[in-house]
C-alpha cells in the first residue's frame, strides 16, 4: 500500500472510530509497526493526529464551517466562477472539488453544454444534473461514490480516489484553502488534500479558484506547487497585492475576475 494510500486509510479510521491502536492500524493495512509509526509521526507533524499511548486519536479541526464559508463573499465568488467558466470548452472532460467557489461555480456551467463534469460534491452533481434537460447537448454528471461527509456534503475516501483514478481530465478546477507562490495550493482537511491532489495529478491544466482572502495563506496540506498550476482565478485587493505580485513571478497565468 502506498503512503498516500494509507493516509486516507488512517484517516478513515479515526474518523469512524475517533482513537484506533496500533495494532488495529497493522492489521488493517497488513503494513509493519515501523510504517505504521512512521505514517503516524508525518501525520501528528501536519496536525492531523494526535499520537496516544497505544495508538493515535482524532484531533478538532477549526476551519470555519461549511455553511459560514457559504454565505461569505458570494459577490466576488461568483464573479470568479464568471471569469473561470470563459476558460472552458465543449467536450472537455472536467474534474470539481468540493468547495463554496465550486459549487458557485456550477450554477454557471449549468449554462453550458457538452461537458463531461467529475465532481465528489453533492450539491454540485444535483445542480448540474438537474438543468440537463436545458441543454441540447447534455453535460455528462459523474458523482463519485465513497464516503459521505454530511456537513460539506461530498464524498471522500479510498473508494472515491479509485473512482477518481479511473479517469483523466482536460481541466482539474479546486477551491483550496490557500495559495501562496512559495507552497502553491493547500488544504487544511486532509480528505479535501487527497481529493484535490488526485485531481490535480490527473489533468492536463490546474485551475485554481481563490477569492482574495485565500491569496497568500498557506495550509497544513499543499496539493500542488506552483510549477504545476496552469492558472489562478481570483480577484485583486489591497490586502492580497503583495502575495499577488510573488504569484505573478511563478509560471501561473492569473486571471482576474
Amino acid at each position: 500500500m502506498l503512503q498516500e494510500d494509507r493516509f486516507v486509510r488512517i484517516q478513515s479510521l479515526l474518523d469512524s472510530f475517533s482513537r484506533v491502536t496500533t495494532e488495529h492500524f497493522i492489521q488493517d493495512m497488513q503494513v509493519s509497526r515501523e510504517t505504521v509509526r512512521q505514517d503516524l509521526l508525518a501525520l501528528e507533524a501536519l496536525g492531523l493526529l494526535r499520537r496516544v499511548h497505544g495508538g493515535a486519536a482524532k484531533v478538532a479541526q477549526d476551519e470555519p464551517p461549511f455553511v459560514h464559508r457559504q454565505n461569505t463573499r458570494v459577490r466576488e465568488k461568483t464573479a470568479i466562477a464568471k471569469t473561470a467558466v470563459k476558460l472552458l470548452s465543449p467536450g472537455q472532460l472536467l474534474f470539481i472539488d468540493a468547495g463554496t467557489t465550486t459549487a458557485i461555480l456550477a450554477q454557471e456551467l449549468s449554462l453550458l453544454s457538452g461537458l463531461t463534469i467529475i465532481t465528489n460534491s453533492i450539491p454540485i452533481a444535483t445542480t448540474l444534473s438537474a438543468t440537463q434537460h436545458h441543454n441540447r447537448v447534455a453535460n455528462h454528471v459523474v458523482l463519485l461514490g465513497g464516503q459521505v461527509n454530511t456537513e460539506v456534503q461530498c464524498t471522500y475516501g479510498e473508494a472515491t480516489l479509485n473512482a477518481l483514478h479511473q479517469y483523466h481530465a482536460d481541466v482539474a478546477l479546486i477551491s483550496p484553502v490557500g495559495i501562496t507562490a512559495a507552497v502553491g495550493c493547500s488544504s487544511f482537511d486532509a480528505h479535501e488534500f487527497h481529493i484535490a491532489q488526485a485531481m490535480a495529478r490527473h489533468a492536463d491544466k490546474l485551475v485554481v479558484l481563490a477569492d482574495h482572502s485565500k491569496v497568500g495563506v498557506q495550509s497544513r496540506y499543499v496539493s500542488a506547487s506552483s510549477q504545476n498550476i496552469h492558472t489562478l482565478v481570483t480577484n485583486a485587493h489591497a490586502k492580497n497585492t503583495e502575495a499577488l505580485e510573488q504569484l505573478a513571478q511563478t509560471p501561473i497565468d492569473i486571471k482576474l475576475a
